[in-house]
């Protein structure tokens, strides 16, 4: 019988590139196991294109630096450095649009609730360079939607090409500003057909607190209601699959300071229990408490994700394995939609409200294809050998290919 995953356990689960991206998460940038990390095992070519993927440059560079000598090669460090620099210049970016987009929200008369990575930014003393981003979020009542956005382009933003997929979706298609950053106008925090209560804009705005961000005032979430809104977005709009490093490092931030103070988790249970979003809440600080370093209050995650029943250890296993383009993960969405379904114990089932119901097309991370790439490495012959993707014969589009994706996959649920 599989036994219940510990943190040491759920970690070795993960491949030795993937743990070293987990620990420049951590509150101190992984300094605290500098040491334990399996430096001569990573494969480095998928380490630089995870980074890249989840925008982690910041963090891994600085946690490279900190390695043992000689543990990182010379050409990782350098392209390395060059994605640092690149992640520096788009977070002044980032707060130059931040602040313009406030400005002009402001200036309009516009109630205006800040999320996810930009509402975290705006209440931390490294602002933007906290972690970066992929565009901005912000949420507003639909009835000044239309202001909202006049006021938008009216200070510089500017629209895209038109996606008519965005007419039916929880936010309007991104507004660009300069260098490509991105601002999200949400009219609401899940995608329609959600089996979430109590979701209105108005509902949610009503919940956000006044906080300083240099001079300017802005309005983001409580402490527990950010988290328990981090969480539901990561377990559930996204299937637990995308922006992991970015909720795992989000999460250790926004209750590191909480300690054991039981007071504060009970705040995110009775906020998860309130709009119905038990399971993926639960899920999510699971696997926070396993891959990252937050500490989980564990009565708290137990109630929210419910007790164990049978196959939950396998449950546990195909989270982990869902994350970061594993090699190991399942070959099969359906396989892989299938436990994360059955974590969810009846969530959204009456419904028929599944993410991928609501227009999320993003595949299984097992059915992603080759991992995402960023500047290639110029690797010597022998580094090469070396280093071969280990992951590159079992994404092979053929039957022994599809066969070798399975049995790595089963190994590891089986034996993890």
């Amino acid at each position: 019988m599989l036994a219940p995953l510990t943190t040491r356990s759920a970690r070795a689960l993960l491949s030795p590139s993937a743990r070293v991206l987990v620990a420049a998460a951590d509150p101190d940038g992984g300094i605290a196991r500098v040491r334990e990390l399996p430096w001569s095992d990573v494969h480095w070519p998928t380490l630089v294109s995870l980074t890249s993927f989840e925008r982690a440059a910041a963090q891994v560079f600085r946690l490279l630096r900190a390695a043992p000598e000689g543990a990182v090669p010379d050409d990782v460090t350098n392209t390395m450095q060059r994605i640092f620099r690149v992640a520096v210049f788009r977070s002044d970016e980032l707060s130059d649009a931040a602040g313009a987009a406030c400005d002009a929200l402001e200036h309009a008369g516009v109630a205006a609730l800040w999320l996810k990575g930009a509402a975290l930014a705006m209440q931390s003393a490294e602002a933007f360079s906290v972690r970066s981003m992929g565009d901005l979020d912000v949420l507003v009542d639909p009835a000044q939607h239309d202001t909202a956005r006049r006021a938008l382009l009216a200070a510089g933003w500017a629209t895209g090409v038109p996606d008519p997929s965005y007419d039916v979706h929880h936010h309007d298609a991104p507004l660009f500003w300069r260098a490509g950053i991105r601002l999200e106008l949400h009219d609401g925090l899940f995608p329609p057909g959600h089996p979430f209560a109590d979701d209105s804009a108005e509902s949610w705005i009503g919940r956000g607190v006044a906080r300083l961000w240099g001079t300017r005032a802005v309005t983001v979430l409580p402490p527990a209601w950010h988290v328990v809104h981090a969480s539901a977005h990561w377990a559930w709009n996204h299937e637990g699959e995308i922006g992991t490093w970015q909720y795992l490092h989000d999460l250790q931030r926004l209750t590191g300071p909480w300690g054991s103070a039981a007071d504060e988790w009970h705040r995110v249970v009775q906020a998860a229990e309130l709009i119905n979003a038990r399971q993926p809440v639960g899920w999510a600080l699971w696997l926070g408490s396993r891959l990252g370093s937050a500490s989980v209050d564990e009565r708290a995650m137990q109630r929210l994700r419910g007790p164990s029943r049978m196959l939950t250890a396998v449950e546990e296993r195909e989270w982990v394995l869902r994350a970061f383009h594993s090699p190991a993960a399942s070959p099969s969405v359906a396989w892989s939609r299938f436990w994360w379904r059955r974590s969810m114990a009846g969530l959204g089932e009456a419904a028929g409200s599944w993410p991928w119901c609501a227009g999320r097309t993003a595949p299984a991370s097992g059915l992603g294809g080759p991992l995402p790439t960023t500047s290639p490495l110029q690797r010597t012959d022998p580094q090469i050998e070396r280093e071969s993707d280990p992951g590159s014969e079992l994404r092979a589009g053929t039957r022994s290919g599809t066969v070798a994706r399975w049995r790595r996959h089963l190994d590891r649920v089986l034996r993890g």
